[in-house]
């Protein structure tokens, strides 16, 4: 009994003891918690997006700079930064997206929207992003046309027109450019701002930026790409498809300070057609007499939208010109659309099953496909382009989710060396109402050493005794090669080049951390470059043949 007792009273005691040291430390408000550092994941949210802006000159030595972004379509509200934000901003060319974490996007529950990006000298465009997969990180390259430095086979102009007189706005040829296209506008034509009221202007500039068919550099800029989607037809049936181009131009005007959206007369535009141009309906060369179909974009939604037809004349020279009336402004394309193919895989995922003499990881952005839609008469046209891809033998990542839609349309892929664009292989011909998994056989001569790297990374917050683990795009790159990998909770895994010297940056909230590592096989110390700095260390297991990197930044604005 005495020894139940005193159990007893020793309880009451602790007791009492507990609780006066609470009440102390709450009178002295000293928080029991104030020297220990809490670490947090961060990896709540669903499919992120990684968009790099790129100049759609390959040859360009500075980068696109204040670009602007928008969202819109049936998704948008779906979409935010990696840190939870509606405010896109681009930074250092990127911008981080991620979906809502009550979101779960599939195959047959597809999440839409567009991304649509302006800049002063810029022409503006978009990309309809389809979201299938709530948990597969996903990275895009959206060429923008800087208009003083074009692509190869892109040209323009700007003018300033008299609008009581009118006048003829020329595009002239170039030698990557051999077509020519004009803008009329009519004596006495006023112009009209976006909602629809009379601006109040004697003069407009005019500035039309025309795109060639001939060269890839300047298809690559067509907007949206060539698998387009929620098309407006004539009768206002939205559809989903594939486009073969013509030609196609951009035309901008500002009068008064303000941008010009109609016109109380319609404009002329005409648009030189290249002498290799075929009919895809026909199979045979384009010719006078000839119709084509119009289409307008609207750079801010995405949406193309069926006009009209442009009839094939001759022009003074005897050159073949597309010729059309356009009552606003937009991206003009002539285009022929195919659509409504009834195969069961018409627009569903397509992957590439990789045999290679290659046996061990490799960086996939050193290496890029090229597919091209093939129509039924065998002539072939640049479709879309996969940025990076993986050579590995048996490799089945590869892929993409939307494909050409049937109507006698096939496809067939290239796959490049990034550096030399040397051809590594191709599959054959083949059809997406048949196939979802196409074979592809390469051979890539003398295969660089590569190494696998494991990153652990931590955001060390200086206003609060917090580590943050942050999911996050990582970039690595330098003047020959680059790769970047989104790391969940602080953790990612990419493949380099051994021996070599890397940038190292992350976003994150619309800011960016650097610095540069050598990654070799001896250790390394991670050194600071400009902006917010990352430093860290490396070493290498030799058993896994892996280097780690421990990488670390501060940031003083935790919530």
């Amino acid at each position: 009994m005495n020894h139940i007792y005193n159990l007893k009273h020793t309880f009451r005691f602790l007791a009492m003891l507990f609780l006066s040291i609470g009440v102390f430390l709450s009178c002295q408000k000293i928080n029991p918690f104030e020297d220990l550092e809490l670490t947090v994941n961060t990896d709540i949210y669903k499919a992120p997006l990684l968009i790099k802006f790129v100049d759609a000159n390959s040859e360009a030595v500075s980068s696109p700079q204040d670009l602007k972004v928008t969202i819109s379509g049936s998704g948008k509200d779906y979409v935010l930064t990696d840190a939870g934000k509606k405010d896109y901003i681009v930074t250092n060319n990127a911008l981080s997206l991620v979906l809502n974490k009550n979101i779960s996007p599939s195959p047959t529950s597809p999440i839409e929207f567009t991304v649509s990006v302006s800049g002063k000298g810029y022409v503006s465009t978009s990309k309809t992003f389809v979201i299938t997969d709530a948990e597969t990180p996903a990275s895009f390259e959206i060429p923008v046309t800087n208009v003083a430095a074009p692509p190869e086979g892109v040209a323009s102009t700007i003018e300033s027109v008299n609008l009581a007189v009118g006048e003829k706005v020329v595009v002239s040829a170039t030698v990557d450019k051999p077509e020519v296209a004009e803008v009329t506008l009519q004596p006495g034509t006023q112009v009209k701002d976006a909602s629809g009221t009379v601006i109040n202007a004697n003069n407009v500039s005019v500035q039309i930026v025309q795109y060639t068919t001939k060269t890839e550099a300047s298809v690559q800029s067509f907007p949206g790409g060539f698998a387009a989607e929620n098309v407006q037809m004539s009768n206002g049936i939205p559809t989903d498809g594939d486009f073969i181009t013509g030609g196609f131009v951009a035309i901008d005007m500002e009068a008064g300070g303000q941008q010009v959206k109609s016109f109380s007369k319609p404009i002329e535009v005409s648009v030189g057609l290249s002498q290799d141009l075929t009919n895809p309906d026909t199979g045979k060369p384009i010719k006078e007499g000839d119709t084509i179909p119009t289409w307008s974009y609207d750079s801010n939604t995405g949406q193309w939208k069926e006009e009209g037809i442009a009839t094939v004349k001759k022009d003074s020279d005897g050159k073949l010109v597309a010729t059309f009336q356009a009552t606003h402004l937009s991206y003009w394309n002539l285009d022929w659309y195919y659509y409504g193919s009834s195969c069961a895989n018409s627009g569903g995922n397509i992957s590439f099953n990789v045999s290679s003499n290659v046996t061990t990881s490799v960086n996939s952005y050193e290496y890029y496909a090229t597919l091209y839609l093939v129509d039924r008469y065998n002539r072939k046209y640049y479709y879309t382009q996969l940025y990076n891809f993986d050579v590995t033998n048996g490799n089945l990542n590869n892929g993409l989710y939307r494909a050409a839609r049937g109507d006698g349309n096939r496809l067939q892929l290239y796959v490049y060396e990034k550096t030399s664009n040397k051809l590594l292989g191709n599959t054959a011909v083949f059809d997406v109402c048949t196939t979802n998994r196409v074979p592809i056989s390469l051979n890539i001569p003398n295969p660089p050493v590569f190494l696998g790297v494991d990153i652990d990374f931590t955001a060390k917050c200086t206003n609060k005794k917090l580590n943050i683990k942050p999911s996050t795009w990582i970039d690595l790159w330098n003047s020959s090669n680059y790769t970047y990998d989104y790391a969940t909770s602080g953790r990612a895994s990419l493949t380099v080049r051994e021996g070599q010297t890397y940038n190292f940056w992350t976003y994150y909230d619309s800011k960016v951390y650097t610095g540069i590592v050598t990654i070799n096989k001896t250790s390394s110390v991670i050194t600071s470059s400009t902006g917010k700095a990352i430093t860290g260390t490396t070493s290498y297991n030799p058993v896994t043949n892996r280097v780690k990197i421990i990488a670390t930044y501060e940031t003083n604005d935790c919530k």
